[in-house]
């Protein structure tokens, strides 16, 4: 019975990256706190680290085999009814780029990011077409809940 163990939301936020992050921390957790709520996970231990995009690179090799820039990779350590332990691996550089290429503000596409990457913490996939509009519709829906659609 894991779940019981588990009772209090901890948030650890780390920037590793040498650049200034677009959102302030409390951003960052308020994010996180409206998705548990949208998903009724009541307790959590969530790791959120943005790095460099050759650390992220070195990683993506490390773990999946492929060598490629990445803007986050997610791990699930647990997630049972209502608790979820996982890490966030954010490249500032690549959000950066994203919202050039997109046409949004850096704030928005680190949001749209932690949304991304906290779904793929409660089991979402990307891996094909309709999984990935099935993200993007997701991801849509939370941005505007969070205000920044």
């Amino acid at each position: 019975m894991p779940s019981r163990r588990h009772k209090e939301k901890h948030i650890h936020i780390y920037n590793e990256s040498g650049l200034r992050l677009p959102l302030r921390h409390e951003e960052i957790s308020g994010i996180i706190l409206t998705l548990l709520k949208a998903y009724r996970l009541s307790s959590c231990d969530i790791n959120i680290i943005y790095m460099a995009d050759e650390s992220l690179r070195d990683m993506k090799k490390e773990y999946f085999g492929q060598d490629v820039l990445t803007d986050i990779i997610s791990f699930t350590m647990e997630h049972c009814e209502d608790y979820l332990e996982g890490e966030l691996y954010i490249s500032l550089p690549r959000i950066r780029e994203n919202a050039s290429r997109y046409h949004v503000t850096i704030r928005q596409e680190c949001v749209r990011i932690l949304i991304h990457g906290f779904l793929h913490l409660i089991g979402y996939e990307d891996g094909s077409p309709e999984a990935s509009e099935q993200m993007t519709t997701l991801e849509n829906r939370h941005l505007e809940e969070c205000g920044y659609a």
